[in-house]
């Protein structure tokens, strides 16, 4: 009975011993926490300058990278997996996305991290830096960026952009939030992106995804003039009109974006 019972004991160890290994594989596979690398998607999350970071990657050879620059509200993980997001990295793409300071709304804090999740994203990926994208609040953290010295990426892809900081009354807690970024005082002229569209570079191409009906971010105060301007700069900048309100499902639009992507890369 005991040698019987020796043998039950070492079955069930040994059992066990499976199914954690069957647990741990995935996790080395993906990379989850820097972990290994393999052939397949990886995930590396780091912290650069007290801020945490990702790079979500499709395989070894990425076609290039994204940068992500998440709206009022979300996190370094904001969509990144989603649907959406995740378009790109299933069509080939690496995707980076930082904290970014949290409600930063642009201030300089949010453009060192840009400048910083750029270049270690592109040295994680082993490809350059293709495209940025932005939601809402990101916006104003990415366009401040490109006026204030942050390497330009050919494309840029913006999704009902908020870019006249002064004009957020409509947005929930957006004026407390903006207050605070830029240490309770009034945004600086050269932080208020609608204000220095004339300085935003002409050799990166613009799409914005946009809606006349969004509630929150006015289309005539943000999108429009951003448009108007940029074209009569010469600048590449093309619309998609979408409808509802700021919360509409029609602006994450994943076939648009990766069509997008694509021409970045020098696709047709």
């Amino acid at each position: 009975m005991r040698i019987r019972s020796s043998a039950v004991v070492t079955a069930v160890v040994a059992v066990l011993g499976v199914a954690a290994a069957l647990v741990v594989a995935p996790m080395l596979s993906t990379g989850a926490n820097g972990g290994e690398r393999g052939e397949g998607p990886t995930t590396i999350r780091s912290t650069l300058a007290g801020q945490s970071v990702r790079l979500s990657l499709p395989g070894p050879e990425p076609k290039g990278v994204v940068v992500w620059f998440h709206g009022q509200g979300g996190n370094v993980n904001d969509r990144v997996d989603g649907p959406w997001l995740d378009a790109l990295r299933r069509d080939g793409w690496a995707v980076a996305s930082s904290e970014f300071h949290s409600q930063s709304w642009g201030n300089a804090a949010s453009t060192k991290d840009t400048r910083l999740l750029q270049e270690w994203a592109e040295k994680q990926a082993g490809a350059e830096v293709r495209l940025w994208v932005s939601g809402s609040m990101g916006a104003s953290i990415a366009l401040n960026a490109l006026t204030h010295g942050v390497q330009a990426p050919p494309c840029w892809y913006g999704v009902k952009p908020a870019l006249d900081l002064t004009r957020m009354d409509q947005v929930p807690g957006g004026p407390g939030y903006i207050r605070r970024a830029y240490g309770g005082g009034p945004v600086p002229a050269d932080r208020n992106p609608i204000g220095n569209v004339d300085r935003l570079p002409t050799e990166t191409r613009y799409r914005v995804v946009s809606s006349k009906q969004d509630e929150w971010v006015a289309y005539d105060e943000n999108t429009q003039p951003l448009v108007e301007q940029l074209r009569s700069r010469g600048a590449d900048i093309t619309l998609l009109d979408v409808k509802g309100g700021h919360a509409d499902p029609s602006h994450w639009n994943a076939r648009d974006l990766v069509a997008y992507a694509e021409s970045c890369a020098g696709k047709a």
